[in-house]
């Protein structure tokens, strides 16, 4: 029996990349009716579909059909729900399958700031390892999920040389928006803007406002800084993909965001649209209900797929001046059993100095449950002298 073709999850004739800003603004879900997958090919025709019938990119026919679709996009926005690693799995099948297609890659990603892309470039070029690619990016400081559910994409990228961009706007510009709004943004922050951002259209801030308000906060000022922080995270996310895209022209490039960031046609996709018209498609991970008001091409099945437990040290502390200092110790984790007290300095664990909070989540960042480390540390005595102590620790 023939292939039939990839059906995409989207109302007849609606092109992400080509549709205007108006038409952003003015969208309603589409009339929705009830059809299965058997009667209509893999997707139900969005037109007159109840919901979306999720794709499962554990059939390999499945992915090479989908991944035959999307290598005709200039851009592929691929959400996320940052913490589930079978999201980022799918991600990584859609990157292997454009690649393998000849489709000349580039990802962009929102959890690194786009201040850290020389660091990037130097860790796609081999010419850094992983370890000092986080240290250097700030990664921990800045993103905090676990790397471990990126690991695979990145690792995919610098085997293959596939350029990584660095979307998201810096910490130190979400924190003066948070505190200030948009409009007190000095020029050199502003010119890390589109030059015609406008105000946030009223249905972009009804979109956000349950979720502002799920966080108990409901002065009308605070709404406003938090809809332009939002706001912040888009357009400076498209500005770097446009700028990208711009500078290569022969590049296809696959957005990898949380699905708030490319699900809607507010988000990311419609300003990249207004910024740099092309063909572009979403695809997103989950169940239909999560993506309300949404628009994508393609929703994807979620699967059971979990990292193995983190070792834990049990431990409390304190970064002073590059130090880090004891301040508890669980009585029920495996630190207790060492002697360690508050006050000490930790130095090294597992061979790794440390010199702050990351450096801690560094040297665990691969040791589980069960195994051992070696655990130095810095005990004040009298007079300022101090004592080193070092012994081995069973992570819990």
């Amino acid at each position: 029996m023939p292939k039939s073709p990839l059906v995409l999850v989207l109302a007849a004739g609606f092109s992400v990349g080509l549709i205007s800003a108006a038409a952003f603004s003015s969208w309603a879900p589409p009339n929705r009716g009830t059809a299965s997958g058997a009667e209509r090919g893999l997707l139900a025709d969005p037109a007159d579909r109840e919901t979306s019938i999720a794709i499962d990119l554990a059939d390999g026919d499945t992915l090479d059909r989908l991944s035959t679709d999307l290598a005709t996009k200039r851009v592929v926005y691929v959400g996320e729900t940052h913490d589930r690693y079978d999201h980022h799995l799918n991600q990584l099948a859609i990157i292997r399958g454009l690649h393998e297609r000849g489709v000349d890659v580039a990802v962009g990603m929102e959890f690194f700031q786009e201040p850290f892309q020389a660091h990037l470039d130097q860790y796609v070029a081999g010419e850094i390892p992983e370890k000092a690619l986080l240290k250097r990016t700030e990664y921990y400081e800045r993103w905090r999920y676990d790397f471990r559910l990126y690991r695979a994409i990145l690792e995919y990228a610098q085997r293959h040389r596939i350029p990584l961009v660095a979307l998201n706007a810096p910490s130190e510009l979400v924190a003066k928006v948070s505190q200030g709004g948009l409009g007190d943004l000095p020029p050199e922050d502003r010119a890390r803007l589109p030059a015609d951002l406008s105000d946030p259209e009223p249905a972009y801030q009804a979109r956000l406002r349950p979720i502002f308000e799920a966080h108990g906060k409901t002065s009308d000022e605070r709404f406003r800084r938090f809809v332009e922080v939002q706001m912040l995270w888009d357009e400076h996310m498209a500005r770097v993909a446009r700028d990208y895209l711009v500078e290569n022209p022969g590049k296809v490039m696959v957005v990898l965001a949380g699905s708030g960031h490319v699900a809607y046609p507010d988000a990311i996709p419609g300003r990249l649209a207004r910024m740099l018209p092309g063909d572009h498609a979403v695809v997103v991970t989950g169940p239909d209900a999560h993506f309300d008001g949404g628009r994508f091409d393609v929703r994807l099945a979620e699967r059971d797929a979990d990292l193995p437990p983190r070792g834990r040290l049990g431990i409390a502390f304190t970064n002073e001046q590059e130090r880090v200092i004891l301040t508890g110790i669980n009585p029920e984790g495996p630190a207790a059993a060492t002697g360690l007290q508050p006050g000490d300095r930790v130095l090294s664990i597992a061979g790794e100095t440390i010199t702050g909070p990351n450096d801690i989540t560094l040297a665990l960042l691969d040791r589980g449950p069960g195994e051992q480390v070696w655990v130095e540390i810095e005990r004040p005595g009298e007079g300022g002298t101090g004592s080193r102590i070092a012994g081995a620790v069973t992570l819990f």
